[in-house]
């Protein structure tokens, strides 16, 4: 139809310059009809003047149109989509479940879902457990941080004393500052702050460590396998 139009009357030379001009790049694909098919063409050309106008006029009633008619049709348009869409999936879950007829079947089915949802709900239940055991420990080490004797952040059973910076435990634990300054309570507040700062992102327990780098003193440190934090506090 558009190697048609090229050949129209001289009337219409603005539509065979611009049907030319964005063909010209592609030679050998118009073709100019034979001068004696000009009532053909004529009536080609009228058809497509014709749905050019119903177009035009569909569109200037759509402009026109009042707001609520135009959102009924649109809300209607939208609800037959999706009734035919879920319609369609029903459609097609009924014959999945006709595939499987033998009532064996169903029953192995079933008590595999009910199989799965158990191992499911156990799954959860132990995460549950293990939230409520990080919670308590934690609780545990802020409330003997509280107490009037500092407990021991390694062994979590004795308490702790400072003697001219150097934090001695009955498990072993030996740490020497340079701060000769360094007291219990002073100890304490870096004990309570390293953990608070730590619970502000993760839930889990941190575990505190001696560790003897290469320098001569030992360091305590505090890490999660969560979250991967992994701090020096001494």
């Amino acid at each position: 139809m558009c190697a048609l139009l090229v050949a129209l009357p001289s009337g219409l030379s603005l539509w065979e310059n611009s049907w030319e001009r964005c063909y010209s790049n592609w030679p050998g694909i118009l073709v100019r009809p034979k001068l004696g098919s000009s009532s053909r063409l004529t009536g080609c050309f009228q058809r497509m003047k014709n749905s050019r106008a119903r177009l035009l006029d569909k569109y200037r009633r759509v402009g026109v149109a009042p707001r609520g008619l135009m959102a009924q049709e649109v809300m209607e348009a939208e609800w037959l989509t999706l009734q035919s869409t879920h319609e369609s999936l029903a459609q097609r879950c009924s014959r999945t479940f006709a595939q499987v007829e033998d009532p064996e079947e169903l029953a192995v089915l079933e008590d595999i879902q009910q199989e799965l949802m158990s191992q499911e709900q156990a799954f959860i239940e132990e995460y549950e457990r293990s939230l409520w055991f990080d919670d308590r420990c934690l609780w545990a080490l802020l409330e003997g941080l509280q107490t009037d004797g500092l407990i021991c952040p390694v062994c979590s059973r004795y308490n702790l004393t400072v003697v001219r910076g150097t934090v001695l435990c009955q498990c072993g634990l030996r740490l020497s500052s340079q701060a000769p300054e360094l007291t219990e309570q002073i100890f304490r507040a870096l004990l309570e702050e390293s953990v608070n700062r730590h619970s502000e992102f993760c839930a889990h327990r941190p575990e505190f460590s001696v560790t003897s780098g290469t320098e001569e003193n030992a360091s305590l440190l505090l890490s999660c396998v969560v979250c991967d934090t992994w701090m020096v506090l001494l």
